[in-house]
């Protein structure tokens, strides 16, 4: 049985979500295990190639002429491996599926949700990137920061994969900033406890 290993940011962006992903996966794969990474991005672009770099940073560009979020190049490099473009999931893929479905007569005539349409398409694009693979590891990324409204339906197939697949299965890593108090030189706990707090609603 594949295993699936999900990491999430807390309390705010730019902690490193990306490269403690890749070192993770790096070593499984130094163990023997191999491994392959997904990064979701909850933003509503099909893909990074139209962004702002300024905003969002460079563009990595994968073998199969994939404009991907930057975290990909950091992915190949510690696991010395190509990636392809199906190994970055958006809101704007997974929404324009799931219309594509709706109006090719897929759902025969159901209300489109986001629970369980949207969920079972995230969660069909993780299986398929998995398998196409053929890794016994996947770790994906989630990116954004807990609480961010974008981020709610990839938590949620998150949420329901361990129900699918079993906590023997499916893991979660949570990466988030303690902020340390320069009069005192105290570890502040609180922003954490209040993300993992978010992330359990």
């Amino acid at each position: 049985m594949r295993k699936f290993v999900f990491v999430t940011g807390g309390v705010m962006s730019g902690i490193g979500k990306g490269i403690t992903t890749a070192s993770l996966a790096m070593l499984l794969s130094r163990i023997g295990y191999s491994v392959t990474i997904i990064k979701i991005d909850p933003y509503l672009n099909v893909d990074a190639g139209t962004m702002n770099p300024y905003m969002h940073g460079e563009v990595f560009v994968t073998e199969d002429g994939g404009e991907t979020d930057l975290d990909l190049g950091h992915y190949e490099r510690f696991l010395h491996k190509s990636l392809n473009r199906y190994n970055n999931i958006t809101t704007g893929k997974i929404y324009g599926s799931v219309i594509e479905k709706e109006r090719k007569g897929e759902y025969l005539g159901q209300t489109v949700q986001i629970i369980p349409h949207i969920t079972d398409e995230i969660k069909n694009r993780i299986l398929e990137v998995s398998n196409n693979d053929g890794s016994d590891i996947t770790f994906i990324e989630i990116g954004g920061t807990v609480g961010d409204i974008e981020s709610l339906p990839f938590l949620e197939a998150a949420r329901q994969m361990m129900i699918d697949y079993g906590k023997e299965n499916v893991s979660y890593v949570h990466t988030a900033y303690l902020p340390v108090l320069q009069t005192t030189g105290e570890i502040k706990t609180k922003p954490l406890q209040h993300s993992v707090n978010e992330l359990r609603r």
